[in-house]
């Protein structure tokens, strides 16, 4: 038994050790393209960026709307001033030029347009993107990457949407309105937002893929190495994306064949699916740091204690502890568009009345026996306040960024609208229509 368990863990190791190598390679290759081969293309993107703010908002003061260039902005400042001829060093300390107390737009159009030598670093993350936007940008602008990127993130969410529809029609409709009630659509806008949701609909279609052939294992390594690759991409936006819509897919795929193992074996595998993403997660981003601190003989963890302190409970401009935490959900969650609509306009008889009708209809129409005896319906709710426990664990961040880490709710609207459609009381509601249709037929009748 403990053998197997060694030869388990040495197995992740193995592919740990090989999804890092690869990316780090890539990374490092990316590197070496020399500057005057981008240069030019990002000459062009100035004007882009001299019409848009860091923090673009298309509507006021709906932070649903409002687009953050400014990390995109920050990675074409660490791509401009990575060294090429240093590619190793220069890709792990990520180095940009910075001005205190101006728009990092500016402070990108700047270091292009006067070469200002990178005065700050972004050490504590991989900056994975420059590994696609790097080669990219030999061939293309940002407003031509932009374009790009919302015809290829349109066409993979619609090829999911297939998929999905194929499988279960019920839950690709889902899927299509938790993206709706969250304002997708703004998201391929921005890269920064654009990284998770490429990789929560390539590891969706790779599991359902291996699912098929009812392949736990392979779904577990996949989990994991999603985990590595989503901290090498992104920057904290919306990273619990990645394993759980995928694995809320799974689970609802499984139950729709009557595939779904018991609720211990179904709950194990949940825990095993998200342990192992976190794993990964956390291992890759620890790897960063321990491979700055051999290769730059620094100690990396002294450069980023600071700013892991200040994402977790960090005030930063927060007037307490009190009002952080007792806003930071709040934040989010208003975020979504619809919610945002109902709290600035509560007092208005017709939303009160919407609300009235809404509460009315869960009261008679859902059916709460099967919710409380479905322990399956259990495991979803319980992934589904996921997104919350983030916003408190990063409260600064969550507080701060909520113009995107409120998108993590995607996974609490998909649980809830399935529940809502699986607990339906579906004959309740059709003899409550049909007792009507009684009702009329009699009465046309009498007038006869």
């Amino acid at each position: 038994m403990l053998l197997k368990k060694i030869k388990i863990i040495l197995n992740y190791l193995i592919v740990f050790i090989i999804t890092l190598s690869i990316l780090f390679v890539l990374l490092a290759v990316s590197s070496m393209i020399p500057r005057n081969s981008i240069e030019e293309k990002l000459h062009e993107s100035i004007s882009f960026y001299n019409k848009n703010d860091g923090i673009h908002r298309i509507k006021n003061k709906r932070i649903y709307s409002y687009i953050h260039y400014f990390s995109d902005t920050r990675k074409l400042n660490i791509i401009y001033c990575l060294d090429s001829n240093n590619p190793i060093e220069s890709m792990l300390w990520s180095k940009y030029y910075q001005e205190i107390k101006k728009d990092v737009n500016i402070d990108f159009i700047n270091v292009v347009e006067k070469s200002k030598e990178p005065n700050t670093q972004y050490l504590r993350y991989w900056n994975g993107c420059m590994l696609v936007l790097r080669p990219l940008l030999t061939i293309f602008n940002m407003e031509q990457i932009y374009l790009t990127n919302k015809i290829l993130l349109s066409i993979l969410a619609l090829i999911l949407f297939i998929r999905l529809f194929i499988k279960s029609k019920k839950l690709a409709i889902i899927f299509i309105l938790a993206l709706i009630l969250v304002s997708s659509w703004y998201v391929p806008f921005c890269i920064e937002y654009s990284v998770t949701f490429y990789i929560m609909i390539i590891t969706s279609l790779i599991a359902i893929k291996m699912d098929e052939k009812n392949n736990e294992n392979s779904i577990l390594k996949l989990f994991f190495i999603t985990g590595i690759v989503t901290i090498f991409f992104d920057f904290l936006t919306t990273e619990l994306l990645t394993i759980f819509v995928p694995l809320i897919i799974i689970l609802v795929l499984r139950k729709e064949k009557n595939r779904l193992d018991s609720t211990k074996s179904t709950l194990i595998f949940c825990i095993k699916a998200a342990s192992l993403w976190f794993f990964g997660y956390c291992g890759m981003w620890i790897a960063k740091w321990i491979l700055a601190s051999a290769i730059l003989r620094i100690n990396a963890f002294e450069y980023v204690k600071d700013s892991i302190q200040l994402r977790i409970n960090g005030l930063q401009g927060i007037s307490s502890y009190q009002y952080l935490y007792g806003h930071v959900i709040g934040r989010n969650f208003y975020a979504i568009p619809l919610l945002y609509f109902i709290n600035t306009n509560f007092y208005k008889w017709y939303i009160k009345m919407a609300i009235i009708i809404i509460i009315t209809f869960l009261l008679l129409f859902i059916n709460w026996k099967k919710i409380k005896e479905n322990k399956y319906l259990w495991i979803l709710s319980l992934i589904s306040i996921t997104p919350y426990i983030r916003y408190l664990i990063l409260a600064n961040h969550s507080y701060r960024h909520a113009m995107f880490t409120f998108r993590d709710q995607i996974i609490t609207i998909m649980v809830v609208l399935y529940i809502i459609v699986e607990c339906l009381n579906y004959d309740f509601l059709f003899k409550k229509v049909s007792f009507s249709n009684f009702l009329i037929n009699k009465d046309k009748k009498n007038k006869k």
